[in-house]
């Protein structure tokens, strides 16, 4: 690898899915019943008070119940309860998200229906913002999947955020953030994990972090973990030298972070954040062939490697009347992947083939905002963003074996893309105070983007160099209407606006009819943009022991951007199409006493393209389902935690997850992916500072068709297409032993 970089049906579940959603009906129906009977005769005591989320995906610190926004937060506590790690492990418990379950730094996430489907490679902007505190690092082929230990919150906005977050936030922004820094006191914890995988092996894992004061004024928190799964895939390919193996899709993972908190007066707090993870995997999570069996077929070895640094000093100045904060941020990513491309070739006679892939990224970003304080009937928010992204894509093409060679024109086929992005941005938002329930809200937001792009095609097949450039001044708005019914209940209409930038077709020779060329893509193409228009209702009842928010959605998505192939060999992107997205979102968590917790979410997402030309047939049809997104989803989950041996507590927890049938991709012949149901259960004790955990993952061993892309080539001379599908992790059971001090 060092010598590359240095040149380079849904029937199945039918009926269970309407059980599952009675249930979920139900289980609140019955106890909300049973609360008011309590609430009637009970001696009052609300196990919700002290559990109350504060969020700050506004800019400013509010109750959850309080921001009237389509927003869902998971505290750091409920991710240690379900053994969370990876973003799958949550994601499916979300309200309107939906994502591709490629493995752990191979996902892409979507939310509300915008998506058209995988980005395999550099070009379109990602359509969900993903940001680590205040740091932006979304990316489209693959969202960064940085594991979640010692994790605060994770907040979850639904619908564009164009005018606080910008491009990128299309359908929707997902927040991560740390546990800050603590000066009241020495802490710390640590957590060992112990489990077996189901047609695989053993996995351990290792995590711990401590919290140091050197006064009441400044402290550091140190974080570290490393992680080793089994696979649990074999190779059945044996030939041309090659033999199968087992348990070929193993992982190891290590990282940590370390944050430095200052406080020299009360009015200004400053942060300082490192983070590094490194991971390993031998092989995507696919199967071939004979699905459901747990077996691919490759010729050589995929193994993909993620590497990724971060950055971070923020800084909040309080002044009064506003607080000012300070945000710069450095975000380093690099990835490495060989694919085998000549399994279909071998009946040619042609040698093994391998072609090895290097996307390195890089992200320097500062943002300055003044937030206004106070109680008083206005509010404002004003702030600058500056963005410089560049990204780099190497690949080569070679025989399996012979060593990569010194120069680009010596390589059978030699791509380097070299591409740049700068953006300024200024925002604003105001908001009125009408009566002493009737808010009213609106913002915009300015944006200034270029983007360039040179690409370098070299080796034995091609030769040139190309460049171009694509520049922009996009405007996004927002109003937001909101009415308190109550102290803990409010209704909410929004309409606004999101947007992804647009780019350049990179390395494009002059579309030529005489040489298959029937589509002309363009040096560049434009930005999508998309309306929102939401009306919303979040309650507290049953002195605030049941929590309700739902949403009902309308999304206007226009000129989207489709990646085509011009039918010469090249492919590029082009603004072509509408499409609506339409549904509506619940979730609700109930507080039954201070020993019983239920919870769930239900989504419905009806999405689909209204409008495409004739002569992308090919890649899209009108009426055609949104690639990913399933109509139906849904969770239940419970906790039970009961006394035990005088000053221990035992407890219970359960998670079960649903997702619907969905079509892979756009295209005359979508495939289509069978609905799923996920059941995950832990029990276990705590006594004082120790924790004992048991637990089983994928109680029902199912096979679930998380993704699904078609290999088109040659076998012994003839046409033959084969489906690769990314299933998930087999039946695992495991133990995980905590101490905390």
């Amino acid at each position: 690898m060092s010598n590359i970089r240095q040149i380079m049906s849904g029937d199945r579940f039918g009926e269970l899915k309407k059980s599952l959603l009675l249930a979920t009906a139900l289980s609140f129906a019955a106890g909300g019943a049973l609360a008011v009977a309590q609430e009637e005769g009970s001696d009052g005591t609300s196990a919700s008070q002290d559990d109350t989320i504060i969020v700050t995906a506004t800019r400013r610190a509010e109750r959850l119940i309080d921001v009237p926004l389509a927003i869902q937060a998971v505290s750091g506590d409920d991710l240690e309860k379900i053994g969370a790690v990876n973003f799958s492990d949550y994601a499916r418990n979300l309200a309107g998200v939906s994502f591709i379950d490629a493995g752990a730094g191979r996902s892409q996430v979507f939310i509300r229906g915008v998506t058209t489907g995988a980005d395999i490679g550099q070009g379109a902007e990602a359509t969900v913002g993903v940001y680590l505190d205040e740091v932006p690092i979304s990316e489209a082929a693959a969202q960064p999947d940085l594991k979640l230990f010692d994790i605060d919150r994770i907040e979850v906005l639904r619908g564009p955020q164009g005018t606080v977050y910008g491009s990128g936030s299309l359908g929707g922004t997902l927040r991560v953030l740390p546990r800050m820094p603590e000066f009241d006191g020495v802490s710390g914890a640590i957590q060992l994990t112990g489990s077996g995988t189901e047609n695989g092996g053993g996995n351990g894992e290792v995590s711990g972090w401590v919290n140091l004061p050197f006064s009441d004024r400044a402290a550091l928190r140190i974080v570290g973990y490393g992680i080793k799964n089994s696979g649990f895939l074999d190779d059945g390919y044996a030939g041309l030298g090659s033999s199968a193996e087992d348990n070929i899709n193993d992982e190891e993972s290590y990282g940590g972070r370390v944050a430095l908190r200052v406080q020299p007066t009360d009015a200004l707090d400053v942060v300082l954040t490192g983070i590094y993870q490194k991971s390993e995997f031998g092989a995507f999570e696919q199967v071939t062939d004979e699905f459901p069996d747990l077996v691919i077929q490759q010729s050589s070895d995929q193994p993909f490697e993620d590497e990724i640094a971060i950055a971070n000093l923020k800084i909040n100045y309080d002044f009064g009347f506003a607080t000012l904060t300070s945000a710069t941020s450095y975000f380093d990513r690099s990835r490495f992947f060989q694919n085998d491309i000549d399994f279909f070739t071998e009946g040619l006679g042609i040698p093994r083939v391998v072609s090895p892939l290097l996307y390195e990224g890089k992200t320097w970003s500062q943002e300055i905002r003044l937030a206004s304080n106070g109680d008083g009937p206005f509010s404002w928010l004003i702030g600058g963003f500056y963005l410089d992204r560049s990204d780099d894509f190497l690949q080569t093409i070679n025989p399996f074996g012979v060593p990569a060679p010194a120069t680009p024109a010596a390589n059978v086929f030699y791509l380097d893309r070299d591409s740049d992005i700068e953006q300024f941005a200024g925002f604003v938002e105001l908001g009125y105070d009408l009566t002493d329930r009737l808010n009213v809200t609106a913002g915009v937001r300015v944006s200034d983007i270029e983007r360039t792009n040179v690409t370098v095609n070299d080796g034995l097949l091609v030769q040139a160099t190309l460049s171009g450039e694509f520049s922009e001044t996009p405007t996004t708005p927002k109003v937001n209407v909101s009415y308190d019914l109550a102290d803990n209940a409010l209704l909410y209409f929004q309409a606004a606006q999101g947007f992804r930038i647009g780019g350049v077709n990179p390395g494009l020779p002059p579309c030529d009819p005489g040489a298959g060329c029937t589509i002309d893509v363009g040096a560049t193409y434009d930005s999508d943009s998309l309306w929102n228009y939401e009306v919303g209702a979040k309650f507290q009842a049953l002195d605030d022991a049941l929590t309700v928010t739902t949403a009902l959605f309308y999304i206007d998505w226009k000129d989207i951007q489709l990646n085509v192939s011009r039918g010469d060999g090249f492919d590029g992107f082009l603004n072509a199409g509408d499409a609506t997205s339409k549904g509506v979102e619940f979730d609700a968590t109930y507080v039954v006493n201070e020993n019983l917790t239920l919870g769930g979410q239900v989504t419905y997402t009806d999405a689909s393209l209204d409008e495409v030309p004739a002569s992308l047939s090919a890649f899209a049809l009108p009426d055609q389902r949104i690639p990913v997104t399933p109509k139906w989803s849904s969770a239940v989950n419970f906790e039970l935690v009961q006394p035990v041996f005088g000053d221990s507590n035992g407890f219970i927890r359960g998670n079960l997850q649903y997702v619907g049938g969905r079509q892979s991709s756009l295209g005359p012949a979508p495939s289509d992916l069978d609905s799923y149901v996920l059941l995950g259960l832990r029990a276990g004790l705590e006594h004082g500072p120790y924790s004992f955990t048991v637990f089983v993952d994928n109680l029902t061993d199912e096979r679930a068709e998380l993704d699904r892309t078609m290999v088109v080539g040659l076998r012994q001379g003839a046409p033959l297409s084969l489906e690769r599908t990314t299933i998930n992790r087999p039946r695992t059971f495991g133990v995980t032993i905590g101490r905390q001090f």
